[in-house]
């Protein structure tokens, strides 16, 4: 009896022990974890660090530079949102060059172009069977011109891969369109058995009537609305006519709220699956996220891996802000799913995608810190092209990008570490420290196991001067761990750590962290210590590189309250300068003192060279006149204190406030110029923060001879995309004379009543 009793009470135990075992059986690597209740901040970690991308992801991410191309009718119009009710015929190129763009592309050596088939206004660039609303009812090409064909001809040619964008928004769709009453947008129409690809005749009658698939290809079946089966049907052409897509973009814009319909993303991306599996899809997508600005900078801290409040395939994917895989966002049912960012920016300055005649390209030295500020951070770079008129990409914008190119291939050419020794504290075993340093993303360095931090030692051949450093991680097979390091170099007798730019972040690598210092530093040793880590930390590569100053444009600063504007060059030196649009020479006037520019004005400046030789030119356009001599009016006002930064020429300043509740208090600024100008259009700076709360997005503006007498030159104007556009905004109206002006906010892009000003102007009628 007490043998019996002794042998069931060794099985209950047996049986606890091994209950206990499978309740912490191993964390294996996988796409999706889910954070459970009880999990330890130890098992949390661990789960968050073995968490990998998908294969396409993997591929996508190793693109790095990309390119976006914004090109249609609002070309033509000189817009940046059409109306949906533009006529065909004014899409008609006189010049289309899809290889001129391609050249463009491989300038920055670029790996992938996003074309815009259709953008919010619904005007197809291909011939669509769907939409009569296309490229096949303009004048181009005599009615046969086929832009997604001969773009994606142009890519193969040149190795660049092709990306495609579908608006799903379609202004032409909507059905309070007077143009196309019959719109599906909004229709109300009921979900019925579809067949894509859809037979056109029998589109809305009998949509369960297919037409003959794509060669290689097959049908498919949904049941839709008339929207969605369009928009199906218009997917199923580009991805079945162009050869491979890497990236399907979505955004959520949607043309007029007041008219509702709902997006079938299931459907679209069961039908991307089916027909471009290895493609990703970004945006309103489960692939890549938008990093959540169009500045072009990523976040200091940039995690991949994001916890989802439930399954991807439950998860809407809205646009996401702010700080977002940090450990304490890492909560029980939280669903850990890596989903990188994408970093989108335009070439032309304020946030332009569309081209027009007075839109000009963002300076270099601004092009090249996005380089570092998306690369550099985790990100892959999407930068778009804006073809002009003709349907080429101008010239302004291929030599800003061409010198882009040409400052980051010096800078990249060679890494200043080739041939060093490279050694660690400790590893995992097969993954020495050599493997860090090999050129190959597919083998790594890795801490011993149960590390969570480690050091690795660069031994030079000879001293080298470098103010670069490059890590990567191995995300592909280990994900992304490492959460804060630190780069010291050696001075002959200590470990000095490098002083980074504020910018840079010592936190997150992922598949890339670029770190500028300060200042240059000549040294035969360079070690990185890695001092945090959500587990044993890996580095892929590690580089060091020196920035090639000496082909950086002159910095052309921001203009000031009294109108000057500085011109300085990192590497120092003369530099010249015009300030009539022309390009500078060696003749040209040297800058000496700030230079007064009152009103709108174009400034280009280099630098010469030792050997007699100019460098690469810089150039920034300034629009509207500068405050001085300026004041506010009533700024006495309780509600306007802090109003002056409005118009103090700082951009870096803004004055935010909550207006009042009741409506006989001010929800205006009002503005003195001190003498009468011709103006015939305003500018608004949005805070610079990185805050948008209070960022206006509909306004008033009006304008007065004497302040008396009010003339309301724009009575309810918006600020198109500002929400994701945060930059310079203007608007124009006819020629007035004014000494006053007043900008009232109507609402604000978070409708809480703030409004948050950088600055204010006026843009002068002629020379002024």
């Amino acid at each position: 009896m007490q043998r019996n009793t002794i042998t069931a009470a060794a099985l209950l135990l047996s049986l606890l022990v091994g209950a206990a075992h499978g309740a912490s059986k191993p964390i294996t690597y996988a796409t999706e974890h889910v954070i459970a209740a009880g999990d330890s901040e130890a098992v949390i970690a661990e789960k968050a660090a073995k968490v990998l991308p998908r294969p396409n992801q993997v591929d996508w991410m190793r693109l790095e530079r990309t390119f976006f191309l914004h090109f249609g009718v609002n070309t033509f119009n000189q817009v940046e949102w059409g109306s949906g009710r533009e006529s065909p015929s004014v899409f008609n190129p006189s010049a289309l060059d899809a290889t001129q763009w391609l050249r463009a592309v491989k300038q920055l050596d670029g790996k992938m172009l996003v074309l815009v088939a259709k953008h919010h206004d619904g005007f197809a660039m291909w011939p669509s069977r769907y939409t009569a609303h296309s490229s096949a009812a303009s004048p181009w090409r005599g009615g046969k011109g086929d832009l997604v064909r001969e773009v994606a001809d142009a890519a193969r040619a040149s190795g660049v891969k092709l990306g495609i964008y579908l608006s799903p928004a379609d202004l032409y769709q909507l059905r309070t369109n007077p143009a196309n009453p019959a719109g599906y947008y909004g229709n109300g129409s009921p979900r019925l058995k579809s067949t894509i690809p859809t037979d056109p005749a029998s589109f809305q009658s009998d949509p369960s009537r297919g037409r003959a698939p794509a060669p290689g290809s097959q049908s498919f079946s949904y049941e839709v609305n008339d929207y969605n089966r369009y928009f199906l049907n218009q997917l199923y052409e580009l991805l079945t006519a162009y050869g491979p897509v890497h990236e399907v973009w979505f955004d959520g814009a949607n043309p007029d709220p007041s008219v509702p319909e709902t997006y079938d993303y299931a459907a679209w991306y069961d039908l991307i699956r089916k027909l471009q599996p290895n493609a990703v899809i970004m945006g309103k997508g489960p692939d890549v996220r938008w990093v959540g600005t169009e500045s072009g900078y990523g976040r200091g801290t940039e995690w991949s891996v994001i916890p989802l409040p439930e399954a991807p395939s439950r998860f809407t994917w809205p646009d996401m802000h702010g700080d977002l895989g940090e450990r304490a966002r890492l909560k029980p049912g939280s669903h850990l799913w890596w989903y990188p960012a994408e970093t989108n920016v335009t070439m032309l300055a304020n946030g332009q995608w569309f081209w027009a005649s007075d839109k000009r390209p963002r300076p270099v030295t601004q092009l090249v810190d996005i380089f570092y500020s998306s690369i550099g951070r985790n990100g892959n770079l999407i930068l778009n092209l804006s073809p002009d008129n003709r349907g080429l990409v101008p010239d302004d914008q291929i030599s800003a990008l061409s010198q882009m190119g040409e400052i980051v291939r010096a800078t990249f050419a060679g890494d200043l570490a080739a041939g060093a020794r490279l050694s660690a504290d400790h590893a995992a075993p097969g993954h020495g420290a050599a493997s860090a340093h090999d050129g190959k993303l597919d083998s790594w360095w890795e801490a011993a196991p149960g590390r969570s931090g480690g050091t690795l030692t660069l031994q030079l051949a000879k001293p080298a001067r470098f103010d670069v450093v490059s890590l990567q991680e191995a995300v592909a097979q280990r994900g992304q761990r490492i959460e804060s390091f630190v780069i010291e170099t050696w001075d002959g007798k200590d470990w000095v750590a490098a002083t980074a730019l504020v910018s840079d972040s010592l936190t997150t690598v992922g598949q890339r962290r670029l770190i500028r210092l300060q200042a240059p530093v000549t040294t035969d040793r360079v070690r990185v210590r890695i001092t945090g880590a959500r587990m044993a930390p890996t580095l892929a590569e590690l580089g060091l590189y020196l920035q090639s100053t000496d082909l950086l444009p002159p910095s052309i600063a921001d203009r000031d309250a009294d109108g000057a504007v500085r011109i300085s060059h990192p590497a120092g030196g003369k530099l010249v300068y015009t300030t009539d649009g022309t390009a500078p020479s060696a003749t040209s006037p040297v800058y000496l003192a700030p230079l007064a520019v009152p009103s709108n004005g174009v400034i280009k400046a280099a630098r010469l060279l030792a050997d007699g030789r100019l460098g690469v030119a810089g150039a920034r356009n300034f629009v509207g006149l500068s405050p001085r001599g300026w004041t506010l009016v009533g700024g006495d006002n309780p509600a306007l204190k802090g109003a002056a930064q409005a118009i103090d020429g700082d951009p870096a300043t803004h004055f935010e406030v909550q207006w009042p509740a009741d409506p006989a208090l001010p929800h205006a600024i009002t503005v003195d110029m001190g003498r009468q100008h011709r103006i015939a259009g305003l500018v608004y700076v949005p805070r610079q923060d990185g805050q948008l709360n209070g960022t206006v997005e509909h306004y008033r503006f009006e304008t007065s001879e004497n302040g008396a007498q009010w003339h309301t030159a724009i009575e309810n104007g918006v600020f198109s995309n500002i929400r994701n556009n945060p930059d310079l905004q203007s608007a124009r109206f006819a020629a007035t004379t004014a000494r006053y002006f007043r900008f009232t906010a109507l609402d604000d892009v978070w409708h809480n009543g703030f409004t948050s000003i950088a600055e204010l102007s006026v843009i002068p009628a002629t020379a002024d």
